[in-house]
């Protein structure tokens, strides 16, 4: 079975977290920095601390890095 992922990680980069205005690149730089969980990046960009609705776009961008979340 081939890897799906999300449509948005198709482009570029793009915004993930509306809120806090954290860009896809931010989050996959921030797992490339050791922060391999939602917790960490969570404290880190403080991603999923406002209306949450990244989170499941979080979870997918650590899940395309092979993490879970």
């Amino acid at each position: 079975m081939a890897d799906i992922k999300s449509p948005l990680a198709q482009k570029p980069d793009y915004l993930v977290c509306t809120c806090m205005g954290v860009m896809a690149s931010e989050i996959r730089d921030a797992i490339g920095q050791g922060n391999t969980t939602f917790e960490e990046l969570s404290e880190v960009l403080m991603v999923g601390t406002g209306c949450n609705s990244c989170v499941p776009e979080v979870c997918d961008i650590l899940k395309d890095e092979g993490y879970g979340c």
